[in-house]
């Protein structure tokens, strides 16, 4: 064999190799290179085929991993029996609390009294009422909860696990103008949104929050205007003043607009339910003039 001969075979089996290395170091292996000849082929073959190895194994756990962390807590799970919120409370399946940070959010706090995982179902629209609403309390609250709240489960469920506690935070807004500002220590209580109000378009109003598809601000204006009855001119020109005498408008005219639209929008969701027809009882009589 010539001398060129050999360097031609011997750069072909380094090349094999080197190609092989690469490979074989981004899987993790460590390859060290050794004279060529056709021993050195073969290791690297060896080598590589490891390499192979280990990197498939290594990929279908990085998929098993990525397919776990898809699930995360509070998902529904189809293996798991389903309550609904207010009925698991008085049945005391669940004990649930509220903390608002202020008017405009809160966090939910369910705690599983069961020996079993459960799939929550949550109400599109509550209410949150001061616990001391007698003696000074805080505003009443609404909001909604169904995409199952801000980093909840999200489909209207919340799985918390047996004997377990989860929590997500929810969008509020107030229901009660002129009353206290809500705070983190003011002790608050979950319940039907019906309990708090029943005036038209409030419960599609916190149903919208809770979806997300009407932003806080807005939803705050429709708010006063549908269940305290504050005209449209008195939300637009009310202002917050500030210790050093200055003020500014409450609402922004774009918030206005929004709310504007969000009204009509929320009538229109009226409009399109059908009438419930009135039962009349036994006995009672219609009196025409």
């Amino acid at each position: 064999m010539t001398f060129n001969h050999w360097t031609r075979a011997g750069l072909k089996a380094n090349w094999s190799l080197a190609v092989v290395s690469i490979a074989a170091i981004a899987c993790g292996e460590l390859v060290v290179s050794a004279a060529p000849g056709d021993q050195n082929t073969k290791k690297a073959a060896t080598v590589g085929a490891k390499a192979t190895e280990k990197s498939r194994a290594s990929g279908n756990s990085a998929a098993k991993t990525m397919r776990s962390r898809t699930k995360k807590a509070g998902d529904y799970n189809p293996a798991d029996e389903s309550v609904e919120l207010f009925e698991a409370i008085e049945k005391g399946d669940l004990k649930v609390k509220i903390v608002p940070k202020d008017s405009t959010q809160a966090r939910v706090f369910i705690q599983n009294k069961t020996k079993k995982p459960l799939n929550v179902k949550l109400p599109e629209a509550f209410g949150a009422v001061p616990v001391l609403a007698q003696m000074g309390g805080g505003q009443g609250m609404g909001g909604g909860m169904g995409g199952g709240g801000m980093g909840g489960g999200g489909g209207g469920f919340f799985n918390v696990p047996a004997e377990k506690e989860g929590n997500f935070k929810v969008a509020c807004m107030c229901l009660e103008h002129g009353k206290p500002e809500p705070r983190p220590a003011m002790a608050y209580k979950l319940v039907p949104l019906e309990e708090l109000t029943e005036k038209p378009g409030v419960k599609e109003l916190c149903t919208m929050l809770g979806y997300g598809q009407i932003s806080q601000r807005a939803a705050q204006v429709v708010a006063w205007h549908l269940n305290n009855d504050l005209s449209w001119e008195f939300l637009a020109t009310k202002r917050i003043a500030y210790a050093n005498g200055d003020s500014e408008l409450y609402f922004t005219p774009q918030e206005m607009d929004a709310a504007l639209t969000i009204e009509a929008a929320v009538k229109s969701q009226i409009d399109a339910k059908p009438a419930v027809a009135k039962t009349v009882s036994p006995g009672e009589t219609t009196r025409s003039e």
